[in-house]
């Protein structure tokens, strides 16, 4: 009786055992680790224009789902999703943002990210009125959203920074602009010819608006000449882009008319007569036109 209840002791301590060695089921699965910085390819759409955004696709891919701004899109009277593909016709500036296509197959998930930007662009140094005056509050709530993969900074509107070297008279005043994104919100510091650039390096200072990613200098003169670098960075990777200032010093002379100008000409009673003047000046000159009428034979 007494090798019985051992026998039985036993086998509860083993039937425990094993219990307790079996996962359960119900236990919520380990997060996963966050991913790598990605590259995002850049779009810009004109107002009223078709934006068509392609997903790359693996052979083995089971599911598509497309997001803007970490949120589902969903499709409406002017977007169209088929599968790997967008369409939104008539865009408007409210279409812009970070789009991305989230792919699943057997071999794992791939994510595509688009950068968006719908706007009328102008260049850098003369885009003049934009939103100089919005928060920069507004930018880092807009890159610090919950549930946001990691991004390396990029450029959203690379358009807008083609031209690398500008040439303006002496009391003008500059704007260099670097508009980008990333998550988390990356930072913007400045520097001129290499070196860092503070604002008590040059006479009346300069502004910085993190909001617009831009640096306004005002009044330059000729010692402002140089190269000026942007440098957008955050813990994912870094990016940074060279504008080059030439300021052209103005010359005090009185304005030069072009030799032969305006020219004698004769035309046909009741047509159309054209007269043209050219001025080389420095500031810009005023030009009247007047007509000299005889009387008595003076």
């Amino acid at each position: 009786m007494w090798s019985w209840k051992c026998l039985l002791f036993w086998a509860v301590l083993v039937t425990a055992t094993l219990c307790t060695a079996r996962p359960s089921p119900t236990l919520p699965e380990q997060a996963q680790p966050w991913g790598a910085p990605v590259e995002v390819e850049s779009f810009l759409v004109h107002p009223g224009d078709l934006l068509q955004l392609r997903c790359r696709l693996r052979d083995d891919v089971q599911s598509i789902n497309w997001l803007r701004d970490g949120v589902q899109l969903a499709e409406s009277n002017r977007t169209r999703i088929t599968g790997e593909e967008v369409e939104v016709q008539d865009s408007v500036p409210a279409d812009s943002g970070l789009y991305a296509c989230v792919t699943s197959s057997p071999s794992g998930s791939d994510t595509t990210y688009f950068s968006v930007n719908v706007s009328d662009a102008l260049p850098s140094s003369e885009d003049d009125d934009d939103d100089d005056d919005s928060s920069s509050e507004e930018k880092e709530t807009d890159n610090t959203k919950p549930n946001r993969m990691p991004v390396a900074p990029y450029w959203t509107s690379p358009e807008k920074m083609e031209k690398k070297l500008h040439a303006v008279p002496a009391a003008k005043t500059v704007k260099f602009k670097c508009p980008s994104s990333g998550t988390p919100n990356p930072t913007l510091r400045w520097l001129k010819n290499g070196k860092e650039f503070k604002p008590d390096h040059r006479i009346g200072g300069y502004k910085v608006r993190y909001a617009t990613w831009s640096i306004i200098m005002d009044s330059v003169v000729p010692s402002d000449k140089g190269n000026y670098t942007c440098i957008v960075e955050n813990e994912y990777g870094s990016i940074n882009h060279t504008y080059q200032l030439d300021v052209v010093e103005r010359s005090p002379h009185r304005p030069i008319l072009q030799a032969g100008l305006p020219a004698n000409k004769t035309v046909a009673l009741g047509s159309n007569v054209e007269f043209m003047c050219k001025v080389y000046s420095d500031p810009q000159p005023h030009i009247q036109w007047l007509k000299h009428i005889e009387v008595n034979g003076s």
